[in-house]
């Protein structure tokens, strides 16, 4: 009687996580929206990355592998 509950529980569980991680990422309300990087911007992100020489910039790069 337990193991079906704790089952269905877990599959519960990772539904709603892989709702969750098919949310689209929100920014606070002062920082433009998250763009994904791809070829066809770069200069675009080269010119918003260089715009501000006295603040502090950080790139951040995630790989799936």
């Amino acid at each position: 009687m337990k193991k079906p509950i704790a089952i269905g529980a877990a599959a519960l569980a990772i539904v709603l996580l892989a709702f969750y991680l098919g949310l689209p990422g929100r920014v606070p309300p002062v920082q433009p929206p998250l763009v994904k990087l791809t070829s066809a911007n770069v200069a675009q992100f080269e010119g918003v990355f260089d715009a501000d020489l006295d603040m502090p910039r950080v790139v951040l790069l995630f790989s799936p592998t």
